[in-house]
């Protein structure tokens, strides 16, 4: 179970991200008034229960489905903000969560050709395309970065 304290950071990480920045501890740490290593053991806690990812590195926040702090192939353009996504289902995510007008890019991993989407009043304009998980769902946080 989440403490209090995890509600509130996780709510900075997601308000941080739709805002167009990236969520580092130092920031929210002094957003909230709370020490960095509150932050940080918060994340780890996060990062347990599968509400975000941490960098193995850094142990920074990586992912928060359905942003990600670091580029990805995977970007939404709204009208004044981009926001890169783990994956093409977390682009559509982040249309909807935002409730914007977005366009949603990737490129063709056969191919290498442009694959554009456009997101209208949380509808999906001219879908196209056809979608393959590679990974099955039961097995996505068996290795999150990768799937």
């Amino acid at each position: 179970m989440l403490s209090e304290i995890d509600l509130r950071i996780r709510y900075s990480i997601y308000t941080t991200f739709a805002e167009g920045g990236i969520p580092l501890s130092a920031t929210l740490a002094a957003r909230l008034h709370v020490p960095q290593q509150q932050v940080a053991e918060s994340y780890e806690r996060l990062h347990v229960a599968h509400a975000l990812v941490l960098d193995p590195r850094t142990k920074e926040v990586w992912m928060a489905p359905p942003f990600s702090a670091k580029p990805t192939p995977f970007r939404v353009l709204a009208e004044d903000r981009t926001w890169s996504a783990p994956c093409a289902w977390d682009a559509f995510g982040i249309a909807n969560l935002m409730g914007c007008d977005a366009v949603l890019t990737t490129d063709c991993p056969d191919c290498g050709g442009p694959i554009v989407h456009r997101v209208e009043k949380r509808t999906l304009v001219d879908a196209h395309g056809v979608v393959h998980f590679l990974v099955p769902a039961a097995q996505w946080w068996d290795n999150i970065g990768f799937t």
